[in-house]
């Protein structure tokens, strides 16, 4: 709980500053604005708030990210997940996020400024629509674009992956664009009021992609499937014992696992 307070008292003067600096105008305009611009400034600013965080990252697989246009699709674990990705991701960068983050302060404009598109859960018709966007910013070449396909948080990081939504991959197959499979660990712990550790080990690793060749005339439920299987395989074998390494190393005496006879 300490390390939040601490992070937004920190954070609180320039966050503000930014905002009105370049956030709000950014958010209403995006469009006077070229996108690798607004891009920058906002990958600067959740950096910094990721080091106020206290997060202690590990990236892996960078040589996977393709030079040009992609769509990543990432497994979800906790509400700070899309700031994993800003550490990694330095050409411009987008995300479909849920509807809620929309009306939060400073998220949904930071969001709103980047290109960011809120999906509604419990509208079908408004989801067509949004990933219909999706599909055309793909086409149009704008930006790169991050995907959760299980569509909510999995609440318990021991737990499997949730089912990935088909519906989510199939921008990407329409677009003809490459499938980055994405992995991504401990960012469950960095807003949970239980945890108060010196730093936060975070774990986000780019997987192979699965180019338009290889994925052309399967289903999105097969894409979906394979996607799924890999980030699965990836979580349980390499990420949740490397987490659990670096865990026991930084937090001996305070790591629940390790009291664990």
């Amino acid at each position: 709980m300490w390390h939040i307070i601490r992070a937004a008292l920190l954070l609180c003067p320039s966050l503000i500053w930014d905002y009105f600096a370049w956030i709000l105008k950014y958010s209403k305009h995006p469009e006077k604005y070229p996108i690798e611009k607004r891009y920058f400034r906002t990958r600067k600013l959740i950096r910094s708030v990721n080091r106020k965080l206290r997060m202690d990252p590990v990236i892996e697989g960078k040589e996977n990210i393709p030079d040009g246009i992609a769509c990543f699709f990432v497994n979800h674990l906790g509400a700070v997940d899309p700031l994993l990705l800003f550490e990694a991701m330095e050409r411009p960068t987008t995300y479909v996020a849920k509807i809620e983050l929309m009306k939060t302060p400073f998220v949904g404009r930071i969001f709103t400024g980047i290109n960011g598109l809120f999906l509604d859960r419990s509208d079908l018709k408004q989801q067509l629509k949004v990933m219909m966007k999706v599909e055309a910013s793909l086409k149009n070449k704008e930006c790169n674009w991050v995907i959760y396909p299980e569509g909510t948080r999995n609440k318990d990081p021991m737990n499997r992956l949730l089912e990935f939504h088909k519906g989510t991959f199939r921008p990407a197959v329409k677009a003809g664009v490459p499938i980055v499979p994405v992995v991504s660990y401990g960012s469950f712990r960095i807003l949970n009021m239980k945890h108060n550790y010196k730093k936060y080990p975070t774990y986000v690793k780019f997987l192979p992609p699965i180019y338009p060749e290889e994925y052309q005339g399967k289903t999105t439920d097969e894409i979906a499937a394979i996607v799924q299987s890999r980030i699965q395989k990836e979580v349980s074998f390499v990420a949740k014992p490397l987490d659990h390494k670096r865990m026991s190393e930084l937090h001996d005496k305070y790591y629940r696992f390790n009291k664990i006879k």
